[in-house]
């Protein structure tokens, strides 16, 4: 298992409905760095991001903009619009309820990966987690 992640190369996991992706920590760095330089993204003061994935997400972009990492609902600083930034997205929902919740800091939405298909990450190989309705095939 370790050798997977020393070499780069991605490994899989078959569940219900497809493959599940393993995205190494590389990967996950490169992504974050191409998403970030559209000048969308150039515009916040802050950044935050839903759950254990959206803070991971929050902290490398924090970095990569100079810009504050604030703890996902935790009081925003009075420092222009939010990032709201999420590791994938797959029925949309998390997203949504997170720029309801920064609406009047008018945030910025970045998804750094699309399902399907599924992706895991680096972290959270050992034991990826699955949504209720898929299994194990």
């Amino acid at each position: 298992q370790a050798a997977a992640y020393a070499t780069g190369r991605p490994r899989a996991r078959v569940f219900r409905g497809g493959e599940m992706r393993i995205v190494t920590e590389a990967e996950f760095a490169e992504r974050v760095r191409s998403v970030l330089d559209r000048p969308p993204f150039r515009i916040p003061g802050w950044v935050t991001g839903p759950g254990r994935s959206g803070a991971i997400a929050a902290v490398y972009a924090s970095h990569i903009l100079h810009i504050p990492f604030v703890p996902y609902g935790c009081e925003a600083p009075e420092r222009g619009r939010v990032l709201l930034i999420d590791t994938a997205r797959e029925s949309g929902a998390t997203m949504r309820k997170a720029m309801r919740r920064y609406d009047v800091h008018r945030p910025v939405e970045c998804v750094l990966f699309e399902e399907p298909p599924r992706v895991a990450f680096w972290y959270e190989a050992a034991k990826p987690q699955r949504y209720r309705h898929e299994a194990v095939a």
